[in-house]
Parts: C-alpha cells; sequence; structure tokens
C-alpha cells in the first residue's frame, strides 16, 4: 500500500480505490472486473481480452512502484466450455488452481463452496476441542460467551452467501460443531437434557441453521430496500403491487438455482400478514418470532 493510505482503518478500503481509479478507468471497456482495496480480479470468455486486461494491471503497477505478487495471483477456470488459455505476468506464467481463497471464501470452479464449509467445520470442531481443554469451568454462560466469541465467527462468515440446503449433508456438516459443543458442554455441568432443541435452549442458543436463515433474510431485505448495493435487482426480484400484502416478493427466475429463489418463499410466508412494509426493527422482531429456534 503506498505512502500516506491509512492501513487498517475503515477509510483504507475506499482509499485505495479512489488511488487505483484511473487504472480501472483503462482496462478494456468489455473486460468484466471486481475491486476491493489492493485485490482485482478479471472476468472473460475472451483469452486475448483478459491477458490484455493483465497486462494493463501489469503495466500500471510497474509504473507506480507497486510490484504485483505473483505468488498470490491465481487463475480459476470457470464453466464446462473454459477453452484452458494459458496466461502471465510478465512472462510469468500464472499458478492455476481449482480452488481460491477470496475475501477469507474458498470457492472452487464449479463456484461450489463444499471445500470452503468443510474447513469452516473443521477449524471450528478445532477450536472447540481446544476450548474445552483450556477452560474446566461448570459456568454455563461462559461457555457460551467463548463459544460466540471463538467459533461462531468461523462459522457464520458470509453465511448468506454459501448456505446450503437445510436438509443437506453440508448443512448438518455445518451443524456438527454446535451439536458436539452443547453436548460436551452439559454433560461436563452434569446437566440432564432430552435433545439438541433442549440443549439450545438450556444453553440460550440458536442453531446454525437458524441464524444462516435470519441473515438471508435480513441481507434480502437490505437488498430490497437498497440498503445493500445490488444492480439489476428487477431481473431478480419485485415487490408485488398488492395494497393487502405489501412486503409480497415476486421471484423473476423462480426455476434458478440462486440466492432469490431459496429465499423468496421464506419471505411470503413469514410477511403474508403484514398490513405495511416494515421498517427494520420490526421486520426483525418479525422474524425472532417467526423462524423457530431450531
Amino acid at each position: 500500500m503506498p505512502s500516506g493510505v491509512p492501513q487498517g482503518t475503515v477509510a483504507g478500503p475506499l482509499l485505495f480505490l479512489v488511488f487505483i481509479n484511473d487504472l480501472l478507468l483503462s482496462l478494456p471497456p468489455s473486460l468484466h472486473f471486481a475491486a476491493f482495496a489492493d485485490d482485482i480480479k478479471l472476468y472473460s470468455h475472451d483469452p486475448i481480452l483478459l491477458q490484455t486486461g493483465i497486462d494493463t494491471v501489469s503495466k500500471w503497477a510497474s509504473s507506480n512502484s507497486l510490484p504485483l505478487a505473483h505468488t498470490k495471483t491465481t487463475l480459476l477456470r470457470l464453466g464446462s466450455k473454459n477453452p484452458g488459455h494459458l496466461y502471465n505476468i510478465d512472462s510469468i506464467p500464472i499458478t492455476e488452481s481449482s480452488a481460491v481463497r477470496d475475501l477469507g471464501l474458498l470457492t472452487d470452479s464449479h463456484l461450489k463452496f463444499d471445500s470452503h464449509i468443510a474447513k469452516s467445520s473443521s477449524l471450528a470442531i478445532l477450536r472447540c476441542s481446544q476450548l474445552l481443554k483450556s477452560f474446566r469451568s461448570r459456568s454455563l454462560p461462559l461457555y457460551k460467551h467463548l463459544f460466540n466469541t471463538y467459533v461462531l465467527p468461523v462459522l457464520e462468515y458470509c453465511s448468506s452467501v454459501y448456505s446450503p440446503s437445510p436438509s443437506s449433508i453440508l448443512s448438518h456438516k455445518l451443524e456438527k460443531p454446535l451439536r458436539s459443543f452443547t453436548r460436551k458442554v452439559l454433560q461436563r455441568c452434569n446437566i440432564h437434557y432430552t435433545s439438541y432443541l433442549n440443549r439450545l435452549e438450556i444453553l440460550d442458543l440458536y442453531s446454525l441453521r437458524h441464524r444462516r436463515l435470519k441473515s438471508q433474510l435480513i441481507l434480502l431485505y437490505k437488498i430490497i430496500c437498497g440498503a445493500t448495493f445490488f444492480p439489476e435487482i428487477q431481473a431478480y426480484v419485485r415487490l408485488s403491487n398488492s395494497n393487502r400484502r405489501p412486503m409480497t416478493l415476486i421471484c423473476i427466475r423462480p426455476q434458478v438455482n440462486d440466492f432469490f429463489s431459496s429465499t423468496v418463499s421464506i419471505w411470503n410466508s413469514i410477511t403474508s400478514n403484514c398490513p405495511e412494509f416494515l421498517p427494520p426493527g420490526k421486520f426483525i422482531s418479525l422474524l425472532e418470532q417467526s423462524i423457530k429456534r431450531l
């Protein structure tokens, strides 16, 4: 990062985007790109166009004395008809990978998140084990605080993006750390329980499935209200014109398996009796009343 740009602050990424604005404007108009702070991604089905974009980034970085990190640059091929063209930075071949970590989210060439979920689950189980070895207390509030502080962030990071189907193997894998942790904690504290739901009630916790669904619906609410930027939202979902049900949503492409097709039906079932479009506080209260703990 160049001198003069504060690091470790909220403004840092924004100021760096301002700094590299001339680079973004110099990229070929038909080349797709995404940029956040000093991270940039280029997309194209045209190998020549993509290599041109890579060369543009490399020349800009060199002219601004910001050498590119070749070892951190990765090629991810998307689509079954990808031509397999080779790309390079300053004549150095770019390493190809079947999965890449982007802003903490592990994504593979099929745009699936199986690897990310498996790694997050394994890390969460490891942290649960470390916490139980490090603390010998019989205080339930302590264990709840430890889980929420050291384990929950691992399992919830970007969960609204990769949330799997509730009945899927991946969903059960994400739930496993909390299932195991609550069982071992109550056994250690000599507290009788009858089921996983009962353990959650005793510890005043919510299942990961519950929390993912809630975060998805809150994200959908922000997108609909314009609080979260989502270009061309009308091509995916829109509000109905019903005066009786002003919060009813219409999914434009229900046959496509995406974020909207999986959440709109749940949204409509929860908001069907709302006589007006709810403000944020009332909407969250409605979610807490409507979604079961498990």
